[in-house]
């Protein structure tokens, strides 16, 4: 699962960055383990399997966690202000930089920062 499926997924959530609801992890935990168990019954608790090796678990992934960590690589392109051809084509229409919106309080005049759907995604997870 974590050589074929994880590689996959991973690209997914780095290139498109929108909100995914809970449903969808659940979905996805309930096909891996269908696959674990071969459509048994099955005998260790997900957060077990979901666990570090170290703490007794078998290392399996925890989507949601994947998820968020690719999220914040979107926010740490905004912090470090790095790439800037990317940052100017997301952001063109912005009255401060993305780095402001980050801490800003937020009003209504900075409204449509939250918007747009795939800054609005990342934002709920920050």
């Amino acid at each position: 699962i974590k050589m074929n499926v994880l590689p996959e997924i991973l690209y997914l959530f780095q290139t498109i960055p929108i909100r995914i609801g809970k449903k969808i992890f659940d979905d996805l935990n309930k096909i891996v383990l269908r696959f674990i168990w071969q459509g048994r019954k099955a005998r260790i608790k997900l957060k077990l399997l979901q666990d570090a090796k170290i703490r007794g678990g078998f290392a399996l992934p925890n989507w949601e966690i994947y998820y968020q960590a690719t999220n914040l690589m979107w926010i740490k392109e905004w912090i470090t202000l790095r790439n800037t051809r990317l940052l100017t084509l997301e952001g063109h229409d912005l009255l401060l930089g993305w780095h402001a919106f980050l801490w800003y309080g937020g009003t209504k005049a900075q409204g449509y920062f939250r918007r747009h759907y795939i800054q609005e995604a990342l934002l709920l997870n920050w």
